[in-house]
């Protein structure tokens, strides 16, 4: 493959497309990851929680579907529906079963739901009943507590059923090391830990639960670039085949190493943004100082004549 050089892209309408794209459909629940999810716990039952935890997302990753969407120059989805959601049973599930029938007639925020991704779901929530998050919390709450939000006075809103969030993470740790120099930190710490240690336990678990998560981030970007590879195989369009290929080439290197370019970058980024949300689904994942971090790339790449200020509108 040549070298690439976005300033011989010609201006395009790439951007409306992808956003036509995206509203031309009711948005759809899907049961995927809460079906893979079920499937890994069902497997690590008295385990660590930390570790099931850890595996149940490795798991995800590597079975979960993927794909690449035409026009797409930035790569990575949670699902196959262009506005899709996966649910998040391990928090909570009841309050959705008891939507199954009216989600998608609803007045505030529809959602279609196929009959077959109700049954799958059904099956996966007999598995959580006493088991969620939501129910724990509920268990430490004093009848008063209890009482409270029964009559309105207060509530914990959607903390109660999926992921805290409220978090900005050290994205730029990725972009300059990418997860195999965090596997290589964390696997010398954990060959320093000593069984004779007040917190080995809780310690080594953790570590182990990072071994097992970065390695599973590794191979789930290797997931895209194999399937761009492909599809560049089989794309006849010469313009869109180049794409598809240097998509092919930026996921054989990032999110495993440190990105080389601003496009490596902005991709690096999305897939952490991504595995964050396939996580827990937390509320409100700030990107941070997106300009700090991402700058370098974006002023190495335009002073060597490797980006345009268009090129990186189109990626951003």
């Amino acid at each position: 493959m040549g070298k690439y050089n976005s300033t011989d892209i010609p201006k395009t309408d790439r951007i409306p497309a992808l956003v036509e794209h995206l509203y031309a459909k009711m948005p759809e629940i899907e049961s995927a990851r809460a079906v893979l999810l079920t499937e890994s716990y069902k497997e690590t039952e008295g385990e660590p929680m930390i570790l099931r935890r850890a595996k149940a997302f490795a798991h995800i990753l590597d079975h979960i579907p993927i794909l690449i969407r035409p026009q797409e120059l930035i790569v990575g989805s949670t699902t196959l529906a262009p506005r899709g959601c996966q649910t998040y049973p391990e928090f909570s599930y009841a309050w959705l079963e008891e939507e199954f029938d009216t989600v998608e007639t609803r007045a505030a925020d529809p959602f279609y739901i196929a009959e077959e991704t109700k049954q799958k779901l059904r099956e996966v929530h007999r598995y959580w009943k006493g088991k969620t998050t939501s129910e724990l919390a509920e268990h430490y709450m004093a009848e008063e507590t209890k009482k409270a939000i029964a009559h309105n006075m207060f509530t914990a809103g959607n903390y109660f059923y999926n992921g805290v969030g409220h978090v900005t993470v050290k994205y730029e740790m990725v972009l300059q090391k990418g997860y195999q120099g965090i596997l290589e930190e964390a696997q010398k710490e954990l060959e320093s830990c000593q069984v004779g240690d007040p917190d080995y336990a809780s310690k080594s678990r953790f570590l182990q639960a990072v071994l097992i998560s970065c390695e599973a981030a590794i191979r789930y970007g290797k997931r895209y670039g194999k399937l761009a590879g492909e599809l560049a195989a089989k794309e006849g369009e010469p313009r869109r085949k180049e794409e598809l290929l240097k998509i092919a080439e930026n996921c054989k290197n990032v999110p495993e190493k440190g990105a080389k370019s601003f496009y490596e970058a902005c991709q690096s980024f999305w897939f952490v943004q991504q595995l964050i949300q396939i996580e827990s689904s937390g509320h409100s994942i700030s990107p941070g100082r997106f300009d700090q971090y991402m700058y370098p790339y974006y002023k190495a790449d335009l002073e060597a004549g490797r980006l345009t200020r268009e090129q990186a509108q189109e990626l951003i």
